[in-house]
């Protein structure tokens, strides 16, 4: 009975131990990569793996801030690898993969990232990078827009730390995707756009007059020391200003239309003194008594200039008879010998010649034909604003070469020599050939 017992007790244990390895020997043999347990980071870094076998090699390690939200592998950046910044107004849309530079290579199973520029509410680029990221710089660069604002931030909704006028230089010192960091001659520090600056110096538009105030002023072909010499100018030559950048250069033309850019601190907006012109030797009496027949047959308002040579009808002569009466008083509406206003003498001097023209400065303004500035001749009719306000004809006068106008001034009372640039030029007009 003892023996049966243990016999059926064998058979019991030989069949426990085989059901036991059964069981056991399968789930030794499954794959670990295949357990249910298995984390998403080791799979996916599987995954790298086997497509990047190099990294593993180089024993680069990876961790999870390298995986999205999503679980979309995006590029990390190895060690000894550069940031790439980008560029000044560049826009960002594509992938961090070049498919021209890897169209042998298959990345279907690799996903990348993408990057789209957005912009506020007045359109304008809203700024991707941390400030923390930019790109350190020192570079002289210059302010390309009108009322340009420094903000506090790289956000056009930030405190504004103050504004920086056109044309002006600054030093951007870090440059972001859409925005820069700059400081100012004053000191100041804020961002701005990129779009604000250039690299090359702007200039802002006037109509000006200078003069040279220096021996030798060099005339350059480029806003720069290191360009070269146009002409090498002399004191008070006279120059028409059209651009001025930065308060330093101005854009020149000079009489003879050459043009160039000088220094601006080796010039002068106060015109050269006035050559007095020599006066006209008084004839002398001829016979009669002590008293007797003076200033000949007069009535010529002081005027005791002798008769005007006229050569034809051109600007030569309209001087000349502007020359003659020289000294004559100023009479309102007078365009005689008598007595004339600045623009009776315009009337009497073209009169002499046959040619008609309005009794009137702003009549004159629309007359004739309007020149440069840079082709004034001799004879032709300045039309100025005198109040330099308005943008009002209220007076005229005769060019008469060298700078100089021949004109009848209210204030002094008769017909005297002037400065071209006595007052704001309108125009310039032109009744007879030169």
């Amino acid at each position: 009975m003892r023996q049966r017992r243990k016999e059926r007790n064998s058979r019991l244990a030989i069949v426990a131990i085989a059901i036991c390895a059964m069981i056991t020997f399968p789930v030794l043999m499954i794959p670990i990569g295949l357990r249910q347990s298995t984390p998403a980071g080791v799979l996916v870094a599987r995954a790298y793996a086997d497509t990047y076998p190099e990294a593993e090699e180089e024993g680069a390690l990876y961790e999870d801030w390298a995986l999205t939200g999503s679980g979309d592998a995006v590029q990390p950046i190895g060690e000894g690898d550069e940031p790439n910044y980008l560029g000044e107004n560049e826009m960002i849309d594509g992938s961090y993969f070049d498919p021209l530079e890897y169209e042998n290579e298959k990345y279907d199973s690799v996903l990348t990232a993408e990057i789209v520029q957005t912009y506020d509410s007045s359109g304008l680029p809203i700024e991707l990078l941390d400030t923390s990221t930019f790109a350190s710089v020192e570079e002289k660069l210059y302010i390309s827009t009108s009322e340009t604002i420094l903000k506090e931030k790289p956000d056009m909704d930030s405190v504004t730390v103050g504004k920086v006028a056109r044309s002006s230089k600054v030093t951007r010192i870090a440059i972001g995707s859409t925005w820069s960091l700059v400081r100012t001659s004053e000191g100041i520090q804020g961002y701005l756009l990129n779009k604000s600056l250039s690299k090359d110096m702007v200039f802002n538009t006037i109509d000006r007059t200078v003069w040279v105030d220096a021996s030798d002023l060099k005339l350059r072909s480029r806003p720069s020391t290191d360009s070269d010499v146009v002409k090498v100018l002399k004191r008070y030559t006279r120059l028409h200003c059209s651009g001025v950048a930065n308060n330093q250069w101005y854009k020149v033309t000079l009489d003879d239309g050459t043009a160039g850019y000088v220094y601006v601190s080796y010039t002068t907006k106060k015109a050269p003194p006035t050559p007095t012109p020599k006066p006209t030797p008084k004839p002398k009496n001829s016979g009669g008594s002590k008293g007797g027949n003076k200033g000949g047959s007069g009535g010529g308002g002081g005027n005791t200039n002798p008769p005007p040579i006229i050569s034809g009808v051109n600007g030569e002569s309209i001087v000349n008879i502007a020359k003659s009466m020289l000294g004559v008083k100023y009479v309102w509406c007078g365009e005689s010998r008598s007595g004339v206003d600045c623009s009776g003498l315009v009337v009497y001097s073209y009169r002499q010649v046959n040619v008609s023209v309005p009794h009137q400065s702003n009549s004159i303004r629309y007359a004739g034909t309007g020149v440069k500035r840079s082709d004034i001749h001799l004879g032709d009719v300045i039309v100025y604003d005198l109040k330099g306000a308005d943008d009002t004809a209220d007076h005229v006068a005769i060019y008469a070469g060298n700078g100089q106008v021949i004109h009848a001034s209210s204030s002094k009372g008769k017909v005297v020599w002037g400065n071209l640039d006595m007052g704001k030029i309108l125009t310039i007009r032109r009744f007879v050939r030169s």
